[in-house]
């Protein structure tokens, strides 16, 4: 007399042979969650939204004007791998964005943004160049030998004034000294041209030294040639704020927002911060230089978590210029910076061991439970994963060379489960709480908004102590039809279409190995097998 009875229902586990699976533990798990106990479907996308216009696979995507309640307007989206934040300026009332991995770092604003298609239509480089000369320096006026001498140095700095926003470059290089009298003027002249390449500069700030800082004289547009500075010391203005300010290096890549206005990007194994609420200016004071090359960064609340090709590390501080940078003692590199979640609390990304998790409750290998080394490489070939977070769900894509397809590890359950949609490209917005995905044509869906999908749920090798049979099964679901299959000694030996919670018979066929998979889009609550009627009544 035997009974098998399940009313509970679980994800995969490749790693443990299929005999000595937990009971609700699945060979095949397909498009069916399973994080609340029974088997629910996947939906499927939802309709298209629009389709993205550039060329090329689309890699990344990102809704701009987020204070706007809209599912189409208006998606910024790129052909390359690209990082996107949107800035913590005080009074921003352009939505001022900026990004890296398409080339030199940019900003943009609403101003420039949409204007035109492909969105962003237009954008700035992020940060200024210095003046890359000195200003000439000539003094006026006639010398009265009972007046106070006065040695001068002078610099200056471009400055963008542009949507709300003051951006001021690093200052050009020193001018000579020269000996100034109460009475004379100082006439500042022969700037530095300005930069090209998109560069935006409307005026320049020029500063003078004073007891050995430089303090402001004046600003002056930029088509102004030259300026008489006959300015009183008593009368200058602030010390210049940028004299260890540079622009953000070409290759800066990974920006990512922090708190206390702080952005974060690298560029090979060194870690650049900005000057707090300045994203234009990037000391190279602040610079931090770890072991391995970067791959990418992630965030644990008030924690960069920073990932390479060797050993993670974490980084805390309130100001750049105090951030403390410590190794991890986990060998686990990140192979795939588009693989990088913040979800939780923590940081998950993908490793050549499985899914690594980083949080302040400690960090280890989330799915190592599930997959042995050569089944994480075979199956999803981590290095091609990229992935979203959801309703605490790390929600992820892989191509592996000969299958497009997906996986769903839910941080609640810590159940893992396969579906076979592939994106190429995802946004989760917070404001519509939705994950948005692109495709291969194009489109933009939204995640779980389409039809239920079918699914296929396989259990574990149940192993009877001697050869038997069971002469009648029973299926509780939401809704019917559904399809069932059994399996004695790894042979299919019935088919059965149920439509109903009705028990139905199942044929004499004997074996110690037994197994059943349940396929449909209905939600099923409970599977059971017995030797009797009588029994399955009582299962």
């Amino acid at each position: 007399m035997a009974v098998v009875s399940m009313k509970s229902f679980g994800g995969i586990a490749p790693k443990i042979p299929p005999r000595y699976l937990k009971d609700s533990q699945a060979q095949t798990a397909l498009n069916c969650p399973v994080f609340a106990g029974s088997i629910q479907p996947i939906l499927d996308m939802g309709a298209s939204l629009l389709t993205l216009e550039k060329t090329g696979p689309i890699k990344t995507i990102y809704r701009y004007g987020q204070d706007n309640i809209s599912d189409v307007q208006h998606w910024f989206h790129w052909d390359a791998d690209v990082n996107v934040c949107r800035s913590q300026i005080a009074g921003d009332t352009s939505e001022w964005t900026f990004f890296s991995g398409d080339g030199p770092p940019k900003a943009t604003h609403s101003g420039i943004a949409l204007t035109g298609t492909n969105y962003p239509a237009n954008s700035r480089p992020l940060g200024l160049p210095a003046p890359t000369s000195a200003a000439s320096i000539v003094v006026a006026g006639a010398v009265d030998e009972t007046e106070t001498v006065e040695i001068r140095v002078y610099t200056y700095t471009l400055v963008n004034k542009e949507a709300g926003r003051t951006i001021e470059s690093a200052p050009a290089a020193a001018s000579t000294s020269v000996s100034v009298r109460t009475s004379q003027t100082v006439t500042v002249s022969t700037f530095a041209s300005l930069p090209g390449a998109g560069y935006i500069s409307t005026h320049r700030r020029i500063y003078r030294s004073t007891a050995g800082v430089f303090l402001l004289v004046a600003e002056i547009p930029v088509a102004t040639a030259t300026y008489s500075d006959d300015v009183d010391a008593a009368d200058l203005a602030e010390e210049i704020p940028s004299m260890l300010w540079s622009e953000p290096p070409a290759a800066l890549q990974g920006l990512i927002n922090l708190p206390n206005g702080m952005m974060a990007g690298f560029v090979g194994r060194d870690l650049y911060f900005c000057e707090p609420y300045r994203p234009h200016a990037w000391p190279e004071n602040y610079i931090q230089t770890v072991d391995y090359p970067i791959v990418g960064l992630g965030r644990m609340d008030t924690t960069l978590a920073v990932l390479t090709t060797g050993n993670p590390y974490f980084v805390q501080g309130s100001h750049p210029s105090n951030m403390a940078v410590v190794k991890s003692d986990l060998e686990q590199a990140c192979v795939a910076k588009e693989s990088i979640v913040s979800i939780g609390g923590g940081v998950i990304y993908a490793a050549p061991d499985g899914l690594m998790l980083l949080s302040p409750g400690g960090s280890k290998i989330i799915t190592d439970q599930y997959f042995a080394f050569k089944q994480w490489q075979a199956y999803f070939k981590p290095e091609t994963i990229h992935a979203y977070q959801q309703d605490n769900q790390y929600i992820a894509f892989f191509d592996n060379g000969t299958t497009q397809g997906g996986f769903i590890y839910d941080i609640t359950s810590r159940q893992f489960i396969l579906h076979d949609i592939y994106a190429t490209a995802g946004f989760q917005d917070l404001q519509r709480d939705k994950l948005f995905l692109t495709f291969a044509d194009k489109s933009l869906k939204v995640w779980q908004e389409g039809a239920p999908k079918s699914y296929i749920w396989r259990s574990k090798m149940l192993t009877m102590p001697q050869y038997m049979s069971f002469a009648c099964a029973q299926l509780e679901a939401e809704a019917y039809p559904m399809t069932m299959k059994f399996y004695a000694d790894g042979t299919l030996i019935h088919t059965q279409v149920v439509q109903s919670r009705r028990p139905f018979r199942l044929p004499a066929k004997r074996g110690r190995d037994w197994e059943f998979q349940v396929e449909g889009s209905n939600e099923v609550f409970s599977i059971a097998m017995a030797n009797s009627m009588s029994e399955l009544a009582n299962a």
